[in-house]
């Protein structure tokens, strides 16, 4: 069997599903109104060439292109949005490119730099992170902003609960082995910093977040509890996605008839006792 790190990963969400991009576009919703912002770098109006590394759905890109007008927005992703699947209008300084940015970045050839880079919820697709930070790195104007926004796909819960006593813990556990095995390191979010460092940049912040599946005060209050529902709802989608893939991998240990029945307890665990047991997982 070959190593975790020498096996290429494959995305284990189902993609181009209907389902799926309905569920990026409202885990974007979630970080914004968490976060307060699409997007924490001091970035200036003046910025040129902005770059959104797997963009997904391409919600971020549109957003940012519609806001900021002066710049031309670059959304890549190996299955980029189309406009048969966009909902809204993508404003004519945003364009997206077909490309796997751990390749040679062929779309920037020629270009001029970046002053802007973007990148969020990238562990399931990359597999050489300190590569793709000095393509960034090399690929970004003087002075210029890479914000790298990361999780850990860890459940976690304020009382205590482990994988012994808890569904949710205990498939997130097992959704953390095959993430594992088949080379997407679940808790990669640890080493970034120390590789940001050395691939030349300087860290300006940090920023850890704790992301609740139940109401946190820190939220807007008027959004308080749409917020906590949507994030529960993301949690749960991807115990529903992923269980199939996770089952049907060679080192499972689970029957698809016995992934199946843990995953609704799962998300019967996480859905009634998010508040009592406290179920967090970390940005």
């Amino acid at each position: 069997m070959p190593r975790a790190d020498d096996v290429k990963p494959v995305y284990p969400f189902p993609n181009q599903s209907t389902l799926e991009s309905r569920r990026l576009d409202a885990q974007h919703e979630v970080f914004k109104l968490r976060l307060g912002a699409s997007y924490k770098a001091p970035i200036l109006e003046t910025s040129k060439r902005v770059l959104d590394l797997g963009c997904g759905t391409g919600i971020w890109s549109r957003e940012f292109a519609a806001t900021h007008p002066s710049a031309q927005v670059i959304g890549v992703d190996l299955s980029p949005p189309d406009e048969r699947s966009i909902q809204s209008e993508t404003p004519s300084n945003c364009t997206f490119i077909k490309a796997n940015f751990e390749d040679d970045w062929e779309f920037a050839i020629g270009e001029e730099p970046f002053d802007f880079i973007y990148a969020r919820m990238l562990m399931a697709g990359v597999h050489n992170w300190p590569r793709l930070f000095q393509q960034c790195y090399e690929h970004l104007s003087p002075g210029g902003y890479l914000e790298v926004f990361e999780g850990l796909f860890e459940m976690r819960a304020e009382d205590g609960s482990g994988p012994d006593d808890s569904p949710g813990i205990r498939w997130f556990a097992l959704g953390a082995k095959y993430l594992t095995d088949n080379g997407m390191k679940w808790d990669r979010a640890r080493d970034l910093l120390g590789q940001l460092r050395e691939a030349g940049f300087n860290i300006v912040e940090d920023i850890p977040k704790k992301m609740k599946l139940y109401p946190d005060d820190a939220d807007p209050e008027a959004e308080r509890e749409r917020i906590s529902a949507q994030y529960l709802n993301d949690m749960n989608d991807i115990v529903k996605n992923m269980t199939v893939k996770v089952c049907q991998d060679a080192s499972s240990t689970l029957t698809l008839e016995e992934g199946r029945l843990l995953a609704e307890e799962a998300t019967r665990d996480l859905t009634e006792n998010c508040k009592r047991r406290g179920y967090h997982t970390t940005l």
